[in-house]
């Protein structure tokens, strides 16, 4: 593995965030502006959000080219060949980019599709007038990384949806070509991950996606120490890789497979690299991963790929906090503060930017409540998630309810309040032929005992394989936030009425991924800014 000395520590030229669509982008823009307002992100000189376009996914590989595609428009004058891998490298080298990927749908997480993964409060942190999010916890770890090696450039690369706790100071990027960071796991951890294999020089011999223990077993990925090497989600390109990066999408074939079917970071790019990395591994490893790019395109790929350094550092300490799904809210949320306090909390219930007044109050265990408005006492018995409530009488939920109320409009372009009542574990991305659950029970047993038929909750071209809870219309709209009490029965459906049947059949009502697009963004930031300042935040 050959290294030149690094660079001393500078700034960063550009910090790009990427967002799944243009409503989702004007979101975060607005959030990192304010911080920028606050005196925040002072290391940065420029930062940028950038969308997927169209709202067409192109995954985590063809969002990077887009970012680095844009940065290269920003930085010189438009030249045809500007793409073409050689002005690229030589701009690129004079530039420091960190590129953070945080455009998912947050289909496990229903309650915050306004804010995304990467913008979800949470609790714990100084308390400010912005508040504390994952953004707020993450970004500054990832702009605290070294530079990479003198004169070469950097691009890096991070996924922003899982809170990672490392040592920056542990990190070095000296090498030629891309620096991967991975942590030793479990194999059965590493199986829901990218594996990195090693050589003893450093270099990377193969790289694994989401391999099962028999694979990580077969590709001698598993150490003496019987764990693996599980990537983090971090790596750094000096401006050499990431100019051929480009160049492995310049032509029309594997440019247009960026729109058609999305390029996967890992499964497209990161498969194709290694010293031991084959056609036919790589072929074999990406349709492992459910690539449906024509062979051709994967050849075509691979061989602009395969000769770019591929480099490992490996972090013995590092750990994550997940809060992609409902359940790891209360989970990670607890074990996050109680790593602030430096012991167990004397409370489980994490009560973020409530606004608790009057005979208002919070009790229970193990349960997450944000952004609500208590003016009566709530009552949890466990592992419940409540958002957005305004609380003027008593409540209580069953064990495992989830309850969010959230702000929007309808199809005809009327004010609307949003009301969903699910369970912690409900699977939002199985269909229903998979066994997905709906308010603790099979959705397919739930839909029977309320007497709705599947037209009714699903357009008929969504085929079977696909009807979601998460494009399942269940949810209904409603004039007045304070109406979600009309909809708790759903939490009981063998306890439900005629009348509450009936009601669910004939109402007006949709589904999780028409309300992400439906919510009102700016209202929910917005009440969430009224409830910090009511609480008297210390700013």
């Amino acid at each position: 593995m050959k290294t030149i000395p690094p660079e001393s520590p500078s700034l960063w030229d550009y910090l790009i965030v990427t967002a799944a669509n243009d409503r989702q982008a004007a979101a975060y823009q607005a959030h990192i502006q304010l911080r920028r307002d606050f005196g925040m992100l002072a290391e940065v000189r420029d930062f940028l959000v950038i969308p997927d376009p169209d709202g067409r996914r192109i995954g985590s590989g063809g969002s990077t080219v887009q970012c680095l595609l844009e940065v290269l428009r920003r930085e010189s004058q438009p030249r045809q060949d500007t793409d073409d891998g050689r002005d690229a490298e030589t701009i690129l080298r004079r530039l420091r980019v960190l590129i953070v990927h945080a455009g998912g749908d947050s289909r496990r997480l229903p309650a915050y599709s306004p804010c995304g993964k990467i913008f979800i409060p949470l609790p714990g942190g100084p308390r400010s007038a912005i508040g504390s999010t994952l953004f707020d916890r993450l970004v500054p770890a990832f702009l605290s990384l070294p530079v990479g090696a003198r004169g070469a450039g950097q691009v890096v690369v991070a996924a922003g949806d899982a809170l990672i706790r490392f040592d920056s100071a542990a990190v070095h990027f000296g090498a030629f070509g891309i620096t991967a960071l991975g942590a030793p796991a479990s194999p059965e951890e590493a199986a829901r991950h990218g594996v990195l294999c090693p050589n003893a020089d450093g270099s990377v011999r193969l790289y694994l996606q989401k391999p099962d223990v028999r694979a990580q077993t077969e590709a001698g990925a598993i150490r003496r120490d019987g764990r693996s090497v599980l990537d983090i989600g971090i790596m750094s390109l000096d401006a050499g890789a990431a100019a051929r990066l480009l160049a492995a999408f310049n032509n029309p074939p594997a440019h247009a497979a960026i729109l058609s079917h999305g390029i996967d970071l890992y499964r497209e790019i990161c498969c194709a690299l290694g010293t031991e990395a084959t056609l036919a591994h790589y072929v074999r490893t990406a349709r492992y991963g459910r690539s449906s790019l024509d062979e051709t395109v994967l050849a075509s790929l691979f061989a602009e790929l395969r000769p770019i350094p591929f480099n490992l550092r490996v972090l013995d300490e590092c750990s994550f906090l997940h809060f992609g799904s409902t359940r790891q809210l209360i989970s990670s949320g607890l074990e996050l503060v109680t790593e602030d306090l430096g012991a167990p909390p004397e409370t489980t219930i994490l009560d973020i930017d409530n606004d608790v007044r009057a005979n208002g109050g919070i009790a229970g265990k193990e349960s997450w409540v944000e952004g609500c408005r208590l003016r009566a006492p709530l009552r949890l018995q466990r592992r419940n998630v409540v958002v957005g409530v305004d609380l003027l009488e008593p409540l209580e939920l069953p064990a495992g309810a989830c309850l969010d109320v959230s702000e929007g409009l309808d199809r005809k372009g009327r004010k609307v309040w949003f009301i969903r009542c699910y369970c912690v574990d409900d699977t939002f991305k199985r269909s229903m032929a998979e066994g997905a659950n709906f308010c603790g029970q099979p959705l397919a047993e739930w839909l029977r005992a309320a007497g709705a038929p599947l037209s009714g909750i699903w357009d008929g071209e969504t085929p079977e394989g696909e009807r979601t809870l998460w494009n399942a219309r269940l949810f209904p709209a409603e004039e007045e936030c304070g109406a979600f009490r009309r909809w708790l029965w759903m939490f009981d459906i063998a306890g439900a009425t005629t009348e509450q049947k009936l009601g669910f059949r004939f109402a007006d009502r949709y589904s999780s991924a028409e309300i992400a697009v439906r919510d009102d963004h700016a209202a929910f930031h917005a009440r969430r800014a009224a409830l910090r300042a009511a609480e008297g935040a210390d700013f």
